[in-house]
């Protein structure tokens, strides 16, 4: 029976799918140099020829990967950052969605590590200077921020500088609990203890990052924070 539109457009959109996904699980693996386009159709279940009908080179099929991760990534961020929570509760949430990523989704984290090693091989500098993914999460965050601070929920200082500390203590947690992970998984640690072990550093990770924002027990006494 022959397919409709609306079936072709699925069909191709589950196509697309699982070669992003194939393409991503190579460039984790080997990086943007040493990837080929049969490893991408190879994790992806397609012939080879099929990614070329979607993507003309390899290329485009990484430019566009980059610009997918980076959509993703402000989706989440912009999601997260609407909801109707307390700002110190929004903090700690969205913190700990990010480390349970890691575990759920490592490739993803991988990705954003190994990503800035290949930025200028795969877009020109002028591309790169109108760039604004990391600058609108950042922006996002700096106006949660801004909010608690004039609603007296976080301690006074320059939002901007505060939302850059509480991306970067974030991110060196995300770098230390993926480095515990694949140690105790070397160590063939079993699996309920590296579930513990993980989970006492995530949370020592967690307040540190709420840490940086939080008022001081003092402060908060003294009502000092309300600006």
């Amino acid at each position: 029976m022959p397919r409709n539109k609306e079936q072709n457009e699925q069909i191709r959109r589950q196509r697309k799918e699982a070669i992003m996904k194939g393409a991503l699980k190579v460039y984790v693996e080997k990086g943007y140099a040493a990837a080929e386009i049969g490893d991408v159709a190879v994790q992806a279940g397609v012939a080879r020829g099929l990614v070329y009908y979607y993507f003309k080179d390899k290329l485009t099929l990484f430019r566009e990967l980059f610009l997918f991760m980076f959509e993703a990534s402000n989706q989440h961020v912009q999601r997260h950052f609407e909801k109707k929570l307390p700002v110190l509760e929004l903090l700690e949430v969205f913190v700990r969605s990010m480390y349970d990523n890691l575990l759920a989704q490592p490739d993803s984290f991988l990705f954003f590590m190994r990503m800035r090693h290949d930025m200028h091989v795969l877009f020109t500098g002028e591309e790169l200077n109108e760039w604004k993914w990391h600058r609108d999460n950042l922006n996002r965050i700096r106006e949660t921020l801004q909010n608690g601070m004039e609603a007296g929920e976080i301690r006074p200082m320059s939002p901007q500088l505060m939302a850059t500390q509480y991306w970067g203590a974030m991110m060196h947690g995300l770098m230390h609990l993926r480095q515990l992970h694949l140690e105790l998984q070397a160590q063939g640690t079993s699996r309920q203890d590296m579930e513990r072990m993980f989970h006492r550093d995530m949370e020592d990770a967690v307040a540190s990052c709420i840490a940086l924002v939080a008022p001081s027990r003092d402060r908060q006494g003294n009502g000092e924070d309300n600006v």
